[in-house]
């Protein structure tokens, strides 16, 4: 998840990730529980397609209790001058919609309460899946960097959201120019089971779902007309799945058709 918020939100700016560093503190180190973490951000950096080149681990005793411990991390990349985005998006680009694979990095407070009111605990197996219900809900953050660098090398893609905390709601208007907002069709896609049991368990409305989290799409493309069927194809070629959500309009703010199933 760390690694993955980094290198999503850097690729959103047109760059390719070059390389991680990570901060972990705790009160006292636990090598066998440290390996884990470590071997976890190697893999998200390997996935991502960037180098781990070191970091920081501090021991703090009287600031951590047990095994409780602090992880942080950044990523630099680069990019052509004058690749950067979002750049031209106008009305009428076409938004696809990039699936998730379960509630990522954020909303998780909710999540929580969620499950308190359900009185669950981390170990039950999970209403709407296969694992337990800590499995299901701490599925790591989708990696998008490959594929996404393969469609901006394409050519056509303007913009892309990372859909994080604020869901679609917050996080694609912040890449559309002033003046253009954005008609998505909820009905393009299905609600993952997580989603569906987290609405229903927390007697949560649409308008909640869809400002708290991603609901099933971590990722929107915003591409030019002409060039979205070619990129919607290269990137389910690449392993994503993907749905045509709507479109740019010429309107500020966010206009939803349909109800989320």
């Amino acid at each position: 998840d760390l690694v993955a918020m980094c290198v999503n939100d850097l690729v959103c700016q047109g760059a390719e990730p070059l390389f991680f560093l990570d901060y972990f503190a705790t009160g006292k180190l636990d090598v066998d529980s440290a390996a884990v973490v470590i071997e976890g951000i190697a893999g998200g950096c390997e996935a991502a397609g960037c180098a781990l080149i070191g970091g920081e681990t501090a021991e703090m005793p009287g600031m951590y209790a047990g095994s409780d411990f602090d992880l942080a991390g950044f990523a630099v990349g680069a990019m052509d001058r004058g690749a950067d985005l979002p750049k031209g998006i106008e009305p009428g680009d076409v938004l696809l919609g990039l699936a998730s694979d379960g509630v990522h990095s954020n909303g998780f407070s909710l999540v929580r309460k969620v499950v308190e009111i359900e009185a669950l605990n981390w170990e039950t197996p999970a209403p709407f899946g296969d694992g337990t219900l800590g499995q299901e809900l701490l599925r790591p953050t989708r990696i998008y960097v490959r594929p996404l660098l393969a469609a901006i090398r394409a050519g056509g893609v303007s913009g892309l959201a990372h859909i994080t905390g604020g869901g679609l709601t917050e996080n694609l208007p912040r890449v559309l120019p002033d003046g253009c907002g954005a008609r998505i069709d909820l009905k393009a896609w299905n609600m993952p089971p997580v989603f569906k049991w987290l609405a229903r368990a927390g007697g949560l409305d649409q308008a909640e779902m869809l400002k708290t989290f991603n609901a099933g799409i971590g990722m929107v493309v915003v591409a030019k007309p002409e060039r979205a069927g070619h990129i919607a194809d290269l990137l389910a070629g690449e392993g994503e799945t993907v749905f045509r959500l709507g479109h740019v309009t010429g309107q500020s703010g966010m206009d939803y058709l349909g109800a989320l199933r």
